[in-house]
């Protein structure tokens, strides 16, 4: 691989990316360009699917011509899970919105599928509700008529964001998809690592119209650019590309914080399927003969809760987060439900909660409510967790928003335990890059695909601790009465 790189592609639910990663696994170039969230109505998110290809496509091509095609050893493709696309598989375009993860609008075709919650988590490790994408594709039939035509006409392809991108990157020749975004589908069973007949027809959904299951680490095709052909050896999933990329092994932890926030426990080979918690299938790696489990806990809103406070007039910019923080003498209380709660609570009837408010509430305390309101939904998480024996230990964290110091300060008070957060936020990318070398044979031993940073360890007491706690969950019960639930 003398002086080629590794490129990865990162389509997530702000932004689109394209990173060259060269033969140490440090990041050698990178393009970035925005992508818009359409809410046509309260609880809904799409996006034009058009849009997220082409804003992908001028990442890479933008990429490209800084380090030249010839240059380009593979690529690796990770998305956003839950999004569905809808295309036509004679014309490559799209023939609906792209119902984002975020979106709830089909929770009427969740509850009317016809399979038990408990079926559906055993056969999924999730849970039957408008946020995954089989429901999704029901409303999507019923409701758009030009989708419900190209099923028709035999014509409909449906498959998660990645599946998209590569069927375009590769001319249409390869329709695929790895588990790690097949199972966010609520169609895929987690222990045939296969299409489940049982589901399928409880949500109306041909096998025909979805993609091929390959592993994380497979054949691709080839993406031919400038008489250039590149291998595409991955597709991923967003979380697991960045749990891979933090080397989160059978036994350890990890929190990323993005536009949701995750906290995933990797269980190895062993499925635990937990009430309250989803079991997720862990990337299939060129050297592993199966798969290895994670529990996953989502917190739904997180860098979205701080876009929400801006939008609503508490303006900042994500640099002045830490400096609110310190500035706060009485943080609000926040309840960010946006999309509702999601672990282990999953109350999609919750709505946000601004609370404990006075004459002399400055932004600043907004701002720091919102903060310890993320950090105590992931405790939440963590400590519920632990009921079933799954103990958290020290714990990784990634993502854009762990720059935020005083999030992860928060967050390793309330959980007592320490945190080590690593100095690359673009760790789906470095996650999926480090697949792609593996499959395409390239020597990744002496890869630094992550510098972890100082650990951050509790600074306060253990009762201190305790007590906070407490009152988060005396505010967490009032806002259940004071909405009736």
């Amino acid at each position: 691989m003398n002086n080629k790189y590794i490129i990865a592609l990162d389509q997530g639910s702000s932004s689109s990316r394209a990173v060259a990663i060269d033969q140490k696994g440090r990041i050698a170039a990178r393009v970035s360009h925005a992508v818009q969230t359409h809410r046509p109505a309260e609880g809904l998110a799409e996006f034009d699917a058009w849009e997220l290809l082409t804003g992908q496509l001028d990442a890479l091509y933008g990429l490209l011509s800084q380090i030249g095609p010839a240059n380009a050893a593979a690529l690796a493709v990770a998305s956003q899970r839950s999004t569905v696309v809808f295309w036509d598989r004679m014309t490559g375009r799209p023939v609906a919105p792209a119902l984002s993860w975020q979106d709830g609008r089909a929770l009427r075709q969740a509850q009317e599928a016809d399979l038990p919650q408990e079926t559906v988590h055993q056969l999924t490790g999730l849970y039957k509700t408008p946020f995954y994408s089989a429901a999704k594709i029901a409303w999507t039939l019923q409701n758009v008529p030009q989708a419900a035509q190209a099923a028709q006409d035999g014509r409909l392809c449906i498959g998660p964001v990645a599946s998209y991108i590569i069927w375009h990157l590769t001319g249409g020749k390869v329709f695929a998809c790895d588990p790690t975004q097949a199972q966010r589908t609520l169609l895929f069973n987690i222990a045939t690592l296969n299409w489940e007949n049982q589901l399928l027809d409880a949500f109306g959904v041909q096998r025909a119209w979805l993609p091929q299951i390959k592993r994380t680490a497979d054949d691709y095709g080839t993406f031919a650019y400038e008489g250039v052909s590149i291998p595409v050896k991955v597709c991923v999933g967003d979380q697991q590309a960045a749990l891979h990329s933090l080397r989160v092994v059978s036994g350890s932890s990890c929190i990323n914080y993005g536009t949701g926030a995750f906290f995933m426990r990797n269980t190895g080979t062993q499925r635990h399927i937990l009430p309250g918690l989803l079991t997720s299938v862990g990337v299939s790696a060129p050297s592993s003969a199966g798969c290895e489990y994670l529990l996953e806990g989502p917190v739904n809103a997180c860098g979205t809760a701080f876009a929400w406070l801006s939008e609503i007039g508490f303006a900042f910019s994500m640099d002045e987060v830490d400096a609110l923080c310190e500035a706060s003498r009485t943080p609000a209380w926040v309840l960010p439900a946006l999309g509702g709660l999601g672990a282990p609570y999953w109350d999609f009837t919750a709505t946000p909660v601004l609370a404990g408010l006075s004459p002399s509430t400055k932004k600043a305390d907004i701002v720091c409510g919102a903060v310890n309101a993320l950090a105590f939904l992931l405790a939440d998480i963590v400590f519920y967790a632990e009921r079933f024996g799954i103990k958290s230990g020290e714990i990784k964290v990634t993502g854009g928003l762990s720059k935020c110091r005083s999030l992860l300060r928060k967050q390793a008070d309330i959980l007592q335990t320490r945190l080590l957060p690593c100095g690359e936020t673009e760790s789906t990318a470095v996650g999926a890059g480090l697949l792609a070398a593996q499959a395409a044979g390239v020597q990744t031993a002496g890869w630094e695909t992550l510098h972890l940073l100082p650990p951050i360890e509790p600074q306060l007491d253990a009762e201190a601790a305790e007590n906070l706690y407490e009152q988060w969950h005396r505010f967490l019960n009032w806002c259940k009465v004071k909405d009736g639930r």
